[in-house]
């Protein structure tokens, strides 16, 4: 007798996934035109390696490898590397290894990442999968980006610039706009967020030791400005803002309980140490403001509060200053007999409209702008729309530009503004400056309305804080105009408020949530008190 019969197997269909399948005789044509890509490029780096050297085979291999990555990858995933190289690698080897090519696969990279994210909007856009969500409040920006690029191009179409400088600036003056497009067109969700501004904050905490070494042992051998961090040659102001935006991201999550005050201290004592040793007197206005700023509805709680803050400016005012006398200055730097002789001493001179070095070419902050207001040349054509890109510049690979030859030796692009107005004129300026203008006053209405999450709110308040710190750079450096880690920073900010503008759920402020998920902030043990018998609820 059978107790278990044997149940016949049912017979698979023969389509599905389980299918037969024939074996591919040939690859398939992407496969083939990748292949013979990648032979084409292997001889090519076979031609340059015994041609240029060491360094532009590196710089060839590190190109070899950016391309494969940024055709797998989407634009979401290379945001992140983006950052990491710019912020951590390009620098040293720029000023450690001196392979100064590096920055043009910096540029190289943000130009691959811009392309990466239009082919990827203009997908999106065919086939109809591009979110319909509302901008609020945060269309302008865009809007005077946009402006900005078409003064821009419409500059260069009749500027008188060589093919060499069109390119040049080109590459310092577009590729950089697809962090913003990228965060204005694409969602991106919070926790990539917050892994992207945590990034930072760990970035800046690896600079101490480069700068610590720069400082002790960089700086006897190459003189000021050696202390860099991993921006590369001349970019201690680079070095040390992006120092103070970290700093202003972990303010902002500690004053919403999102940080606790020991990972406070630990940023803080970071970021003072790289701005110490940096050596930029301008972090005697630059800390105040963003303490000020991101702090603000601490100080103007009560009238006690405000004086107690107040005091600790002072002192931490009085302190940099004494200690930058100790460390650089000396009693060179603070001599004269008067206030005034001190402060001329110290800094005055960034006021003065004819502070000019005629043997060196350096001009003065201010003087730059007394030139481009006293120069009796131009037509009214020429100060709205200016004399194209490149016309104020004086590289040496790319010469100078018409404007800088007619004042020869002289260094006339000392600031972005400065540039801006010989370059674009009035309107591009106006436009350019809008960008930051615009995306404060958007972060501005988004807050006050309580949109989005704690961790949103604390991205949206760093980025505008940061914001208005680099505004004013416009007055201070043209890094916001030809350098890739300014460039990056600035842009992402801006990004960051359209991004949380647009995606993020506009709704009421959300309730403090338990103390056992929030037990950080200087309040928590105030909060505390009214759910003491929460776990009976479960």
């Amino acid at each position: 007798m059978n107790f278990f019969r044997k149940q016949a197997t049912p017979a698979l269909s023969s389509g599905g996934y389980y299918a037969p399948r024939r074996k591919r005789v040939l690859p398939s044509l992407p496969a083939m035109l990748a292949g013979l890509a990648l032979l084409l490029v292997a001889a090519f780096a076979g031609l340059i390696a015994p041609m240029g050297g060491v360094k532009l085979t590196l710089v060839f291999a590190g190109m070899l490898l950016v391309i494969p990555v940024v055709w797998f990858l989407s634009a979401k995933n290379l945001l992140p590397i983006l950052l990491v190289f710019i912020f951590l690698i390009q620098g040293p080897c720029a000023s450690i290894l001196h392979i100064r090519a590096i920055l043009w696969v910096g540029s190289c990279l943000a130009f691959l990442f811009l392309l990466r994210t239009v082919l990827e909007i203009l997908l999106t856009k065919l086939g109809r999968r591009m979110p319909n969500v509302a901008w609020g409040g945060a269309a302008g920006i865009v809007i005077a980006a946009a402006i900005y690029l078409g003064f821009f191009f419409f500059g260069m179409a009749i500027g008188k610039a060589t093919k060499l400088q069109m390119l040049s600036s080109i590459r310092f003056g577009v590729p950089m706009f697809g962090v913003l497009m990228v965060l204005a067109f694409t969602p991106f969700t919070e926790k990539r967020l917050l892994i992207m501004w945590r990034l930072i904050i760990g970035i800046m905490l690896l600079q101490l030791p480069v700068v610590f070494y720069q400082h002790f042992w960089g700086m006897g051998l190459i003189g000021w400005d050696a202390v860099v961090g991993t921006f590369g040659p001349g970019m201690s102001a680079v070095m040390v803002v992006f120092s103070i935006a970290a700093l202003i991201y972990a303010l902002a999550c500690w004053s919403r309980g999102l940080m606790p005050f020991w990972q406070l201290a630990v940023v803080f004592a970071f970021a003072m140490a790289n701005m110490l040793l940096g050596e930029v007197k301008a972090i005697v206005f630059w800390m105040p403001l963003a303490l000020v700023l991101t702090l603000r509805t601490r100080l103007l709680r009560n009238v006690g509060t405000f004086i107690a803050y107040g005091c600790l400016l002072v002192v931490f005012m009085a302190g940099t200053f004494a200690a930058y006398k100790a460390m650089y200055w000396g009693e060179q730097g603070s001599s004269g007999h008067t206030v005034e002789q001190k402060l001329e001493h110290t800094g005055g001179y960034f006021f003065d409209p004819y502070e000019i070095q005629y043997g060196t070419g350096e001009v003065g902050r201010f003087a730059s702008l007394y030139i481009w207001y006293r120069d009796p040349t131009p037509d009214a054509m020429g100060r709205l729309i200016g004399f194209g890109p490149g016309a104020s510049a004086d590289g040496e690979s790319t010469g100078r530009g018409v404007i800088a030859m007619r004042y020869r030796p002289l260094h006339i692009d000392s600031t972005t503004l400065t540039a801006l107005l010989w370059d674009l004129g009035i309107l591009g300026a106006i436009s350019f400056v809008l960008i930051p203008v615009l995306a404060v006053l958007a972060a501005v209405r988004y807050l006050r309305r309580g949109g989005g999450t704690l961790h949103q709110q604390a991205m949206v308040d760093a980025s505008a804080v940061t914001l208005v710190l680099m505004m004013t750079t416009l007055i201070y450096n043209r890094t916001l105009l030809v350098e890739t880690s300014s460039q990056l920073l600035f842009l992402f900010c801006a990004g960051c408020i359209v991004q949380m503008c647009r995606f993020s759920a506009a709704q009421a402020p959300a309730p403090a949530p338990a103390a056992a998920k929030r037990p950080y902030g200087p309040s928590s043990a105030m909060r505390a008190l009214p759910v003491a018998g929460g776990a009976r609820h479960g």
